[in-house]
């Protein structure tokens, strides 16, 4: 396994994600990395940004870099990896409430499973997201309910997992505010009032498994584009939900495309989300998949 023969690995975890299940197994996970013939650094975060600070001080000097935490740990992981030259191949041990990228490449929120995934795993190259200079593991999005995972409060998240996000999804749905935007995909111009825009490259967003019919490729350049066009009844709520719900635009408020490239125009800013986190306001951007850009510990050799 490629990352073994380079010896050397740099274990950041999140202490307080998800139910703080990860340090009381620590040592477990340290003495089976350490069986398979690496030699271990652990660093736990003690602040928001540790994990861009590690990285970018120290991950040079590593083989194999390996993060425990949620989608907010990768994503900040990912982002300083792709200002390396010379990355380390990523490993993922998933600690969080949802792990939506983790449930992507199959990796399970078992830890000792997911240890065993670091040390015996497939090598894969999978594409990332860079939206305007910043990079994104698996998802990009505005409008309504984007803002759930991070407006959820993390004591909720923690008692009712998944169910935290669906109960201040509910709660918000019904006030969902659209936005005046011009947007193109990959040369394609769709204009109007959209309530909600995805730009996807994951088979799992907010915990819920997307449908193979989409045909996602975590490693084939495109991402998966979902734009919702404002409501005016009742009854055009009730069709986008229904074509949501199985993945097939059967309204013309629905539009599912793949793309490589998305540009976004808006006549004010609007907030986006970063895999879950606040991503800020912007009237402008423009998100590009980055084809095949990293490299990262696999339970499987199929395409993903």
């Amino acid at each position: 396994m490629a990352c073994a023969k380079r010896k050397k690995l740099l274990l950041i975890f999140n202490p307080k994600s998800g139910v703080q299940n990860f340090p009381g197994q620590l040592f477990e996970v340290v003495n089976k990395f350490t069986e398979a013939g690496f030699l271990v650094t652990v660093y736990p975060t003690q602040a928001p940004g540790d994990v861009a600070r590690i990285i970018t001080d120290y991950a040079e000097n590593y083989g194999c870099l390996v993060c425990s935490g949620g989608d907010g740990t990768v994503s900040e992981a990912l982002d300083s990896l792709m200002s390396m030259e010379k990355r380390p191949v990523f490993g993922l041990i998933p600690s969080g409430t949802v792990n939506d990228y983790a449930s992507s490449l199959g990796i399970p929120k078992d830890i000792p499973v997911a240890t065993d995934i670091v040390t015996g795993g497939t090598v894969s190259a999978l594409d990332i997201g860079c939206f305007g200079g910043k990079y994104f593991s698996y998802v990009a999005a505005f409008g309504g309910l984007t803002d759930v995972p991070y407006a959820t409060p993390q004591n909720a998240k923690n008692l009712f997992g998944k169910l935290a996000y669906l109960i201040e999804g509910i709660k918000r749905f019904g006030s969902a505010r659209s936005s005046t935007c011009k947007i193109t995909l990959d040369g394609e111009t769709l204009q109007g009032d959209f309530v909600l825009g995805i730009v996807g490259n994951a088979h799992s967003i907010a915990g819920i498994r997307l449908p193979t019919e989409m045909g996602i490729q975590m490693d084939d350049g495109l991402f998966e584009v979902i734009l919702v066009r404002a409501p005016h009844s009742l009854k055009d709520h009730q069709e986008i939900i229904s074509s949501l719900l199985i993945q097939e635009p059967r309204t013309d408020l629905l539009t599912i495309r793949k793309a490589k490239k998305v540009e976004f125009v808006s006549a004010e800013e609007v907030a986006w989300t970063l895999d879950g986190d606040f991503g800020g306001k912007y009237a402008e951007v423009a998100i590009e998949n980055i084809w095949r850009a990293f490299h990262v510990l696999t339970p499987t050799s199929d395409r993903l």
